[in-house]
């Protein structure tokens, strides 16, 4: 507090200048608040939109032009080429058909596949063997 303060304006004035200047602390800090909300909110979006760095399981997925993307299996071996994804009616990844490098073609659920899409390679969670069993299973069935 002042000693001998100067002339005070009247009350009723000086509520509405701490009135203001509380209205003015708290816009200032609403708008402080909501801009670390907005870019908080802005940066976590992101990082969600990010696309992985690692294989994702195919199961359930919405892509598009996989064919030709190389398939390997549980070894890490080559052993075909995607000719075509088959997809459910809401666009979901359902069935791959194969074609092996063997000769024949394969049809695999989804639910065995992983996409390494910056590789553009899909690992199979099956042998070799297995999906040649596959390929010559349904060629025996087309005769």
């Amino acid at each position: 507090m002042e000693r001998n303060p100067g002339p005070q304006p009247p009350l009723s004035a000086r509520v509405e200048l701490e009135l203001n200047q509380m209205t003015l602390k708290r816009a200032q800090m609403a708008c402080l608040t909501g801009g670390l909300a907005a870019l908080a909110a802005l940066a976590t979006g992101g990082m969600a939109m990010a696309a992985p760095d690692h294989p994702v399981r195919m199961s359930g997925l919405r892509v598009e032009g996989l064919a030709g993307h190389t398939v390997i299996d549980l070894g890490g071996l080559k052993v075909g080429e995607i000719i075509k994804v088959e997809a459910d009616n809401l666009g979901r990844t359902r069935w791959l058909d194969i074609a092996l490098d063997s000769g024949g073609e394969a049809r695999v659920a989804s639910f065995r596949a992983f996409l390494d899409a910056p590789r553009h390679v899909i690992a199979v969670s099956l042998s070799e063997d297995l999906l040649i069993s596959r390929a010559d299973a349904a060629a025996d069935t087309a005769i």
